[in-house]
């Protein structure tokens, strides 16, 4: 049950970014480079389409949101070969085999 609640509290803590954090610095880089958002919008109707597209059910701004959770997973997923390889797991040999110890020459 560990497992499950650190991977709760991994969604929320990427999923609260990705809802609240990351639609203001699209907004801000959409701004500088592409101009305003709309003639009399701010960020309060950026956040106010965004929301509205989520509640129905537009793929890209969900994309979006659980963007930054879902790039922790991928990188994840790619780490998991990496981390399996570097563990060592002794053959059958190995472990049926009585310790040995060096004798000390005298």
């Amino acid at each position: 049950m560990n497992w499950l609640r650190r991977e709760a509290v991994l969604l929320a803590i990427f999923g609260g970014f990705g809802l609240l954090v990351l639609p203001a610095l699209v907004f801000v880089v959409g701004q500088l480079l592409l101009g305003p958002y709309r003639p009399d919008g701010g960020p309060g109707t950026f956040y106010g389409d965004l929301y509205g597209h989520l509640a129905a059910g537009t793929p890209w701004p969900w994309l979006l949101v659980m963007g930054p959770w879902l790039t922790i997973q991928l990188l994840r997923l790619l780490w998991l070969p990496i981390s399996r390889g570097t563990r060592r797991v002794p053959d059958a040999a190995e472990q049926n085999a009585p310790e040995q110890r060096a004798e000390p020459y005298i």
